[in-house]
């Protein structure tokens, strides 16, 4: 998921909701909860799991979001790219591209590496499983996430959803995330029905919904930005 920052609108994420979850994030990290055993994240099938999705701002395409994994003896890799831009004439208004590439063994996070270029800047994460936590380093310095954290990236599984917090996988630090689950649903992707199942998603970057299907695939995404809908179209 992506700060996306087109337009000098009012954002439909407010300020102090934004406050809440920076904070939630901070606490987390200070004062981490004892005695509670996440259990592993079930990954994907590797070919099922791909997803590529076309990302259509005020109903026109700004770019692409896709998940690739493959599978090696005892770990899963999983590459996220996103690249979005805005325009308007011959003026870029937002311009915004992360590359990012995760090892999961035995359903846990093992290591990251990401970098993001976003109007200009260079940001560059590094992450390590250690036996103390997950030890993420950013240009704010090095900070010791829970050994069960997942990414802002692990949009690709509802598991992310019943995350208080997430390494920020494109800007470093952790933030804080709300979720709510809905009734399922039927939606059309690819021209044809399906069933899926509806959840509302806070972050400081993001709210909307996001959609799942039977097998636990993310199939849709619909967020707000600036009293404008991003919407995720899936191609794969």
């Amino acid at each position: 998921m992506s700060q996306f920052r087109a337009g000098q609108g009012k954002s439909s994420v407010s300020r102090r909701m934004l406050l809440k979850a920076g904070f939630a994030g901070a606490l987390n990290c200070a004062f981490p909860r004892a005695g509670l055993a996440a259990p592993a994240v079930l990954l994907p099938a590797a070919a099922a799991g791909n997803r590529r999705f076309t990302v259509l701002y005020k109903g026109g395409k700004i770019g692409v979001h896709t998940v690739l994994y493959s599978s090696e003896t005892g770990e899963t890799r999983i590459s996220t790219e996103i690249h979005l831009l805005v325009k308007i004439a011959f003026f870029n208004l937002f311009a915004f591209s992360h590359r990012s590439q995760e090892i999961w063994r035995d359903g846990r996070l093992a290591s990251l590496d990401s970098d993001t270029v976003e109007d200009g800047e260079a940001l560059h994460i590094e992450g390590t499983a250690t036996s103390q936590g997950f030890r993420v380093m950013s240009k704010d310095g090095p900070f010791i996430a829970s050994a069960t954290t997942l990414t802002s990236n692990s949009l690709w599984t509802p598991a992310v959803l019943e995350q208080e917090t997430v390494v920020d996988a494109q800007h470093g630090g952790i933030i804080g995330l709300s979720a709510r689950k809905f009734t399922d649903e039927q939606i059309i992707i690819a021209g044809r029905p399906i069933r899926a199942t509806r959840y509302s998603l806070l972050t400081p970057y993001l709210a909307g919904s996001i959609w799942y299907d039977e097998d636990s695939l993310w199939v849709q995404g619909e967020f707000e930005r600036d009293g404008s809908k991003i919407e995720y179209r899936l191609d794969m």
